[in-house]
């Protein structure tokens, strides 16, 4: 890190988000030697899960011991972090000018957007309170945990259908719900009644339990149906206005398009600017997946400073 005359923070890259995906592009970034400051307010997507799986090696550790490694490692190759919220971001002949909530401005050659995304939850009373813990988006991060137990899918589109077979896997007691939408046709209604699963097209009106654990759900007829775990997808949204203020179009699926060539990965639309992790198209949303991200883009961040330094003769 250097101070300009005017006492801004001058680095080769930001990142902005501080999650799996962020801390490591950070990593391979401070492994090349070049100055990162990671800025990072404090709002994991995976903060209301107690324990992160499918990451080898790190099976089970609560995410925010996840994160708390990554910043060690990161620190130990000259990384440096602001636990704090960008709130503009700008670009010019020389790089990028951001300001941060905390009062600083901060100068860099490039920008990665590391900023996730946020889950779009049904307004349903009791969703948001077992969202993590009763409650999951993805079978191969929460499955196992409750296999065998009674289980529910929400499949409330014809994209879920598929989805709903990944939960059959896990428990022969699966109840799907279709949250009063008229989903299935006779053919696959067929397809999941003959291998007994049960379809309820009674609209949710609630999710109910104690302590954090999900017990039953509750439909418009009056009825609760004991469930130990639910299952659903919900659609995205970009975490951060960032994208958005920078000119980056979001695709339907709430994500950021990244471009990836023979020159590497996570380039986006604008020059300089890179996205990496769930905001961006690059992959599915998982730590895994981040990760690797992560490292692609930190990577080829790299690779475009170094091109420059030879091409352009940085000073």
């Amino acid at each position: 890190m250097q101070t300009t005359g005017d006492g801004d923070l001058e680095y080769d890259v930001l990142i902005i988000g501080g999650g799996p995906a962020g801390l490591s592009a950070a990593l391979q970034l401070g492994r090349s030697l070049r100055s990162v400051l990671v800025c990072d307010n404090g709002e994991p997507r995976n903060g209301p899960a107690a324990e992160a799986h499918g990451y080898l090696t790190r099976d089970g550790i609560p995410p925010e011991e996840l994160r708390r490694l990554g910043r060690e490692e990161v620190i130990k190759y000259g990384g440096e972090f602001r636990d704090t919220k960008v709130t503009d971001v700008s670009r010019d002949n020389n790089g990028f000018t951001t300001s941060l909530d905390s009062g600083e401005t901060v100068t860099s050659r490039k920008v990665v957007l590391a900023t996730g995304v946020r889950d779009d939850l049904p307004d349903t009373d009791g969703f948001q309170e077992f969202w993590g813990t009763g409650v999951y988006h993805c079978p191969y991060c929460h499955g196992y945990e409750v296999r065998g137990e009674s289980l529910g899918v929400m499949v409330t589109n014809q994209h879920m259908v598929d989805y709903a077979k990944l939960i059959y896997n896990l428990s022969d007691d699966l109840v799907v719900f279709t949250d009063g939408r008229d989903i299935f046709d006779e053919e696959s209604r067929s397809m999941f009644v003959e291998r007994g699963i049960e379809i309820e097209d009674e609209p949710i009106t609630a999710l109910n339990g104690s302590n954090g654990d999900l017990e039953s759900v509750s439909l418009a007829d009056g009825r609760n149906v004991a469930r130990r775990a639910v299952f659903y997808p919900p659609p995205m949204e970009q975490r951060s206005e960032l994208p958005e203020q920078l000119g980056l179009e979001v695709n339907q699926a709430g994500l950021v398009d990244a471009t990836r060539s023979q020159r590497g990965m996570g380039f986006t639309s604008v020059e300089g600017l890179f996205i990496a992790g769930d905001a961006s198209s690059g992959g599915p949303p998982s730590i895994p997946s981040a990760v690797a991200d992560g490292y692609a883009v930190g990577t080829t961040v790299n690779m475009e400073l170094s091109k420059e330094d030879f091409e352009r003769g940085w000073q």
